[in-house]
């Protein structure tokens, strides 16, 4: 019998038994939210299920990492929320993908190795308030061609679809999408105040001086030279078009900045774009909050257990507080929606970073917000810029955005960077071969630019089967810490302007190679060597990805060193 260990907040623990469900492909556990009758941190779900050993073959799988069974000293990764509810398991003796089936909006992964054992398994953070329904994890069991990191992605996939929790992109098309995907998207950053702030509770007195990179005017500037060098088709999200520039005072965001020539100048250069054959979008936000905000108030932030207003960090507006979307968040936001509609926007609108939090929680006794609450919000505010726009895109997907986003400027922050444990072992594109044709997307920050970056990140813009995105002023921080990385587009002269537009170009060529894989689903991902990386679509493409520094030959066709080829059926 498979037992539960429940951490009571007072620091007591107890092991209770799970119900057990055969299913179609293993079983299921289930922990009925009624057994929890005293305040819970958090619940373990079965840890010592399908171990594997020092230097056996085999790996788990989580977010978009491997952890193999080698070459580590004992330790434990809490992975915290991740991208996705679902780990896999491969061993000698087994290989299954455990999917987090219920109460999923507060799952994280536990990896142990504990004297040469390797364990993973399922966790749920209640924070000492009430299961707001059963926690619930299913087995399913993988065997021959889906016993790998891909078939745990393609078994999750499935149980995706066929609940109706996201839909393929070629199934929801529309003229917008459609549009994007002949189109990279160009993101700018127009005007911003120092960051980090140098007053952090701001008013309309005390706030810093606001940098103006770009202006409205020099914006058509970029759409004419982007035109001039044959990029017909692209989407321009306006970043920091707001009052005073990017986070300047959310949830303020009107009137439109004077210093970028203000909403009449802005309303021309909207329709400038569509006469163009372009489309504008612009950047809004749902979830910060700042003290210079006309319509700041105690209550607008969240809570935590304490009490206490909920912090985050320190960017244009000030000091950064967690915005309730059941104190008025919410409300501000969908009203701010509907008023960018107005001004003409056209396209994929994006709102910052609801795609890369975790769903927060409020504790208020006023306003007290769930997680599941929390995600449910953001979802409206996402449907909502689609039904008034026409598309919704925002930073990164964690999974219950997927069934709302159309596009994700990244995944994985840790692309290239180091790994974010000592268990952690490889990155691969589990995301990728779940949502692939799904929600576009690119791979990290470092496939943003890319042009203007290394050999590698082109490389990896292809294998992880991206979309085109530009980033024109992405860094803007005073302490460097640029995490889209130190080369960028910029748009200061005509010279810029021109170099930029000649790049954008570049990104859009190595696009049209592999655009028509776009509404495709990405079906396995392997090495074929340790330089040499295949992906596999599923209409029988192959691209190959050469990392090594010689070439290498398939099928009678050539792999240049640090390039790709296509082979089509």
């Amino acid at each position: 019998m498979y037992q539960a260990r429940i951490t009571a907040s007072d620091g007591t623990v107890r092991l209770v038994p799970l119900q057990e469900n055969r299913t179609e492909h293993g079983f299921e556990l289930v922990l009925s939210k009624d057994i929890l009758s005293s305040p819970t941190e958090y619940v373990d779900f079965p840890e010592d299920y399908a171990p594997a050993y020092e230097g056996e073959d085999g790996y788990f799988a989580a977010a978009n990492y491997l952890f193999r069974f080698t070459g580590h000293e004992d330790a434990e990764y809490n992975t915290g929320y991740t991208i996705m509810p679902f780990f896999g398991v491969k061993t000698p003796r087994a290989c299954f993908v455990c999917i987090v089936t219920g109460l999923p909006e507060q799952h994280s992964f536990i990896v142990r190795r504990t004297e040469g054992v390797y364990t993973i398994h399922a966790r749920f953070r209640l924070d000492g308030q009430p299961a707001e329904e059963d926690m619930k994890a299913e087995y399913r069991f993988l065997s021959c061609e889906n016993a790998d990191y891909s078939g745990m992605a393609r078994a999750y996939r499935e149980y995706q679809l066929n609940r109706g929790a996201c839909v393929r992109l070629r199934d929801r098309m529309n003229e917008h999408i459609s549009y994007l995907l002949d189109a990279p998207e160009i993101r700018i950053r127009l005007a911003w105040k120092p960051v980090p702030t140098p007053v952090e509770e701001q008013t309309p007195e005390t706030e810093p001086p606001l940098h103006v990179a770009v202006d409205f005017d020099r914006v058509e500037e970029i759409m004419k030279a982007c035109k001039a060098h044959g990029v017909d088709q692209a989407e321009f999200c306006l970043v920091g078009w707001n009052k005073s520039g990017h986070d300047g005072r959310w949830p303020t965001a009107f009137p439109v900045e004077e210093q970028l020539g203000g909403e009449e100048k802005l309303r021309a250069l909207i329709r400038r774009a569509k006469e163009m054959g372009y489309r504008m979008v612009c950047h809004t936000n749902a979830t910060d909050c700042y003290s210079i905000s006309d319509v700041w108030s105690e209550n607008l932030p969240m809570r935590d257990r304490s009490g206490a207003v909920q912090k985050n960090g320190q960017w244009g507006g000030g000091r950064m507080y967690n915005m309730c979307p059941l104190a008025g968040g919410e409300q501000y936001s969908a009203e701010t929606l509907r008023r960018v509609h107005e001004l003409g926007f056209e396209g994929l609108h994006y709102i910052d970073v609801v795609g890369v939090v975790r769903p927060y929680r409020c504790f208020s006794e006023e306003h007290p917000c769930s997680q599941k609450q929390f995600i449910a919000s953001m979802c409206r505010l996402a449907r909502l810029s689609s039904e008034l726009m026409g598309g919704f895109q925002s930073e990164g997907c964690y999974d219950h955005m997927a069934g709302v986003m159309d596009m994700a400027l990244y995944i994985d922050f840790s692309l290239l960077a180091k790994k974010p444990h000592a268990l952690c072992d490889e990155n691969v594109p589990l995301w990728q071969l779940v949502y692939h044709d799904i929600v576009l997307s690119n791979a990290g920050p470092t496939t943003v630019n890319y042009p203007v970056k290394d050999w590698l990140s082109r490389l990896k813009f292809i294998e992880y089967g991206c979309h085109p995105a530009i980033y024109i002023h992405s860094k803007f921080l005073s302490n460097n810490a640029h995490w889209m990385g130190t080369e960028d587009f910029t748009a200061g002269t005509p010279e810029e302007i021109g170099q930029s537009a000649a790049l954008i170009r570049q990104s859009l060529d190595d696009y049209r190679a592999v655009q028509d894989l776009a509404l495709t689903a990405m079906v396995r991902h392997e090495h074929l060597t340790d330089s040499i990386v295949c992906v596999t679509y599923e209409n029988g493409a192959r691209i190959l990805c050469n990392y090594g520094e010689d070439a290498y030959c398939m099928d009678g066709t050539v792999v240049p060193p640090h390039d790709f080829i296509v082979l089509r059926p």
